[in-house]
């Protein structure tokens, strides 16, 4: 008995196999499972590149920017990324993507901007922000930084670690990640997502997406206090008067 129905079950898998041969592409970020994310990277800000972020595309991009070959107004994107999206790009107060007119931070109202470097293979950008808060966050992708400009606090290892120029940082996937901007020279960084390209594809989950799961809520919890000992800094979206233009 037990051995007729181990094989009528291999059909069963077989059949299945076969019938869904077509199916290649992998799940739509809207078709994927809220993960539980962990409340920090184990690392902490390296002044090496982590092997985990090696990639010869971003390689050449930081050798360029070391020997003063590119700064954030002359650095190109390559042909991955359309001509009519390589500009700078900002947010309004509302979360609304713009353009930053001039590649100003004057012209930033969230206090930041970026340009985006690559999409395939991977995707690369570069950052430029003055003193401003932003958002605890997770994703699937791992994400390497190297800072280009400036220092800033950055959640690693369970603490907010002092990143500076000329460092770099490894985020693994799944991992709440936060890098408020309280120094005034500002900060500025290279990221990119080792062995990822196509940020369409990619799901971002900020705490008003697990709304409800509570293990996940009460990591986002636990980032809040973090930040409350380390800077004095309430929940995202709470602390304007630290932040004013």
């Amino acid at each position: 008995m037990m051995k007729k129905l181990a094989l009528i079950l291999g059909a069963l898998c077989s059949g299945s196999v076969m019938a869904n041969a077509h199916l290649e592409h992998a799940q739509l970020p809207y078709q994927q499972a809220t993960a539980i994310p962990y409340d920090s990277t184990p690392y902490s800000p390296q002044t090496t590149m982590p092997e985990q972020c090696r990639d010869p595309l971003v390689e050449k991009y930081i050798a360029d920017w070391e020997a003063g070959k590119v700064d954030f107004n002359t650095i190109k994107s390559n042909d991955s990324i359309a001509k009519d999206q390589r500009f700078c790009k900002t947010m309004d107060d509302d979360g609304n993507i713009m353009e930053a007119k001039d590649c100003k931070l004057e012209n930033a109202p969230v206090g930041y901007l970026w340009k985006e470097l690559s999409d395939a293979p991977v995707v690369i950008g570069i950052t430029n922000g003055g003193k401003s808060d932003h958002a605890p966050h997770f994703h699937g992708q791992p994400e390497c930084y190297y800072a280009v400009s400036g220092r800033a606090r950055t959640l690693a290892d369970g603490q907010y670690k002092w990143m500076e120029k000329g460092m770099y940082f490894y985020i693994p996937g799944n991992t709440i990640h936060n890098t408020p901007i309280t120094d005034d020279q500002g900060f500025g960084v290279m990221y990119w997502y080792p062995k990822n390209a196509h940020f369409d594809g990619f799901k971002y989950y900020w705490r008003k997406d697990v709304k409800n799961l509570r293990v996940a809520e009460e990591a986002f919890d636990r980032v809040d206090a973090l930040r409350k000992a380390a800077m004095d800094l309430g929940p995202y979206g709470t602390n304007q008067d630290k932040f004013e233009k």
